[in-house]
């Protein structure tokens, strides 16, 4: 008897071990999910959570004392490695210090909460984060300084933050950086200066930063790039030339820089692109044979432009909105559409 209770333990021990208990929670997305629910199965389950798993808490509550003093005391603080907060819920600086207890952290998303300067302190402190999106923060230029300490980030999101040429150099000195978005700030040519020093980067957006000619000489030396958006700048024609000459690319975004025709022409030659957004004259982006997704919204490009886009078969994705190509246009897209997998061909006519 004794024997058989022995065999049937071992026998539930194997059902039921502590890596088929983690296959189980790997297929759970939900973090809060596992906290809440997971953890109360048993010991085991509690245990395997606690040393095995990797959490991706979103936060979309208030951020209470009460909330703050529960993680605090969770023994599951150095499980979690992403935290992403909703927009406008941070109310107190000192709210942030619990996320700054998460040890095993290494992606953090605090978009749009207001956390200035003191904020960013904050956040520069945490060493181990390798990804972080702290835009629309208003931290400035002296928060740029901070964030620029940590030099473990590989990938940062700093848009909108009232940052001018003197942060993008701060900035530009985080050379262990691969991905940058510092649009919608003023950093203009100056600042495009510094941050074309930033020589590892492969992906970059400048989207908005008061960019003229001169940024865009700076930034075409960037031979490492291969996603670039450089879009809603004063470029003309002359800086859609420079840009052109950066044969890496294969994705850019390089609408509403007043390019024109001429423009358009220019960025047609740079047969390496896959992935495109610009305006300007359709006839020499039909020629672009190896782009798979092509934006041109709001061009006008009327049923003659229409004719030449849909002779592109190769397009996999097309965003044609806002282009008054009427019924005849259409009907030359629809040859197109047919044999694509994803398209946005909403119309205003």
């Amino acid at each position: 008897m004794e024997e058989k209770v022995k065999k049937h333990v071992k026998l539930e021990q194997e059902i039921f071990s502590d890596d088929i208990c983690f296959e189980i929670i790997c297929m759970i997305d939900d973090s809060w999910f596992i906290l809440n629910n997971c953890t109360l199965i048993s010991k085991q389950f509690f245990n395997v959570i606690k040393e095995r798993s990797k959490l991706v808490i979103q936060f979309k509550n208030n951020i209470t004392e009460k909330r703050v003093e529960l993680f605090m005391k969770s023994q599951f603080m150095n499980s979690i490695v992403d935290v992403k907060f909703s927009t406008n819920l941070l109310e107190a600086i000192e709210q942030l210090k619990f996320v700054t207890e998460m040890k095993q952290l290494t992606s953090l998303n605090i978009r749009g909460n207001r956390i200035g300067v003191e904020g960013a302190k904050y956040i520069s402190e945490m060493k181990q984060l390798t990804s972080l999106n702290i835009s629309y923060n208003v931290i400035g230029d002296e928060g740029a300084k901070y964030i620029s300490e940590m030099k473990q980030l590989i990938s940062l999101n700093i848009r909108e933050n009232e940052i001018g040429d003197e942060g993008a150099k701060y900035i530009s000195e985080m050379k262990q950086l691969t991905s940058l978005d510092i649009s919608y700030n003023i950093i203009g040519d100056e600042g495009a200066k510094y941050i074309s020093g930033m020589k590892q980067l492969t992906s970059l957006n400048i989207y908005y930063t008061l960019i003229g000619i001169e940024g865009a000489k700076f930034i075409s030396e960037m031979k490492q790039l291969t996603s670039l958006n450089i879009s809603e700048n004063e470029i003309g024609i002359e800086g859609v030339k420079y840009i052109s000459e950066m044969k890496q690319l294969t994705s850019l975004n390089i609408s509403y820089n007043r390019t024109g025709d001429e423009g358009a022409k220019f960025i047609s030659e740079m047969k390496q692109l896959t992935s495109l957004n610009i305006c300007g004259k359709v006839k020499f982006i039909s020629e672009m044979k190896q782009l798979t997704s092509l934006n041109i919204r709001g061009n006008r490009i009327g049923v003659e432009g229409a004719k030449y886009i849909s002779e592109m078969k190769q397009l996999t994705s097309l965003n044609i909105r806002g282009n008054r190509i009427g019924d005849q246009g259409l009907n030359h897209e629809n040859s197109l559409l047919w044999g694509a997998n994803k398209f946005n061909k909403s119309e205003s006519y």
